[in-house]
């Protein structure tokens, strides 16, 4: 089947760690983007929700109307992802594509120390709410040119994360296979929408290319905040190979922008909460 193509894919940054200088709109830790995919039709995607500290407000200020949003896809279970979710279903009860694996516990190994970062409600609470589940591992096409990832395979040089799951009373490696992202095209190429890349940014980037042949920007979380310099140094090799603009959000980290600076200034293309990107 045809991938299909857009006419233009347009990306909001709803929920970031950063603005990129001071003014109106907020951040906090956490991700979230409105992605508004132009092809014959129009298609509203509210790619995760942040902490939920900032959506609403973030949301008012851009001039996005909750109307707008056709389906909410959630990246991860991880809180700083689906926090926002509550608020969000006091708006808008669309669907909501996940992964099966959405409300499992989750642990985080982060600063020395094991920390809960499982999506914060039930599924009893949401479904109150009005949420409406549909729970995907394979690609999910929306419409010609967009889809949401499905698992992404681990094929590169990239380890699994620092998470962890409960299994027969022990904490074990959790792979989070939940890991999804979106893949838009236009005509200058894939568009990939990472939430944080628990799969690893690389190996997002390879299934991409593989749906829609080629890549031209990555936007998202990368999540290389607490990863060694090899790996970042490494990474940023392979992503200025990969795609003509970058963009790291969120669980990127800071080093990774200057390694992207260094190996061409050109592709690197900073971001924070209420930054309109279009392609």
């Amino acid at each position: 089947m045809s991938f299909g193509e857009l006419k233009k894919v347009e990306i909001t940054i709803l929920a970031d760690n950063n603005v990129l200088r001071p003014g109106k709109f907020l951040a906090e830790y956490g991700f979230s983007a409105f992605i508004k995919a132009v092809g014959d039709e129009e298609l509203g995607i509210l790619l995760d929700t942040g902490c939920g500290e900032v959506i609403e407000h973030n949301m008012e200020l851009a001039k996005i109307g909750w109307d707008e949003i056709n389906y909410i896809v959630l990246s991860h279970r991880h809180f700083d992802h689906t926090g926002g979710l509550i608020k969000v279903l006091e708006h808008t009860n669309v669907p909501i594509i996940a992964h099966p694996n959405l409300f499992e516990p989750s642990f985080l190994w982060v600063r020395n120390r094991l920390i809960d970062g499982s999506l914060p409600f039930s599924r009893t609470q949401l479904e109150e709410k009005g949420a409406r589940f549909y729970f995907i591992k394979d690609t999910l096409k929306l419409m010609d040119g967009v889809a949401v990832s499905g698992e992404i395979p681990r094929v590169s040089f990239e380890k699994s994360p620092e998470t962890f799951r409960l299994e027969d009373g022990k904490f074990v490696n959790d792979p989070m296979s939940d890991d999804m992202a979106i893949f838009a095209k236009t005509k200058n190429g894939g568009v990939v929408i990472t939430g944080c890349a628990h799969s690893g940014v690389i190996n997002t980037a390879i299934k991409a290319k593989e749906v829609m042949n080629n890549i031209y920007a990555i936007v998202g979380g990368f999540h290389l905040i607490f990863s060694p310099p090899e790996r970042i140094e490494k990474t940023a090799d392979e992503l200025v190979k990969m795609a003509n603009v970058l963009s790291p959000t969120h669980c990127s980290g800071a080093i990774i922008h200057g390694e992207i600076a260094r190996r061409d200034r050109n592709k690197l293309m900073p971001v924070g909460s209420g930054v309109k990107l279009t392609f």
